[in-house]
């Protein structure tokens, strides 16, 4: 179901004129790193805080 709202979500992006996607993330999340990494997400490197933890972000070209 996961996948499926995802890649709903993307081509919703992709009829509006979006090329790429980000989202954020923590490290405790490791399954959702995970879930994005196997659909196609790269980290795009920035790392700030959040409430002490590490938000990650990620980012995909569509």
């Amino acid at each position: 179901m996961a996948s499926a709202l995802l890649q709903t979500a993307e081509r919703e992006l992709e009829k509006s004129g979006c090329t790429y996607v980000t989202l954020d993330t923590t490290r405790p999340l490791r399954r959702a790193v995970r879930f994005y990494e196997r659909h196609g997400f790269s980290p795009s490197g920035p790392i700030s805080d959040f409430f002490g933890m590490e938000l990650l972000e990620y980012t995909k070209t569509l």
